[in-house]
């Protein structure tokens, strides 16, 4: 069985994290992807 999330943020940069985190407090059930190991985007380097 796939699991199911209400939304998926493409992107763990400063914006996705933001959009993750304000979607998960309204509720939703949130799925992050990220094609790095770290997270941060270009707050990274």
């Amino acid at each position: 069985m796939a699991d199911s999330y209400d939304v998926v943020v493409v992107g763990s940069g400063p914006n996705g994290l933001a959009a993750a985190i304000a979607l998960q407090q309204k509720g939703l059930s949130v799925k992050i992807l990220e094609a790095k190991p770290t997270i941060g985007g270009g707050m990274r380097s």
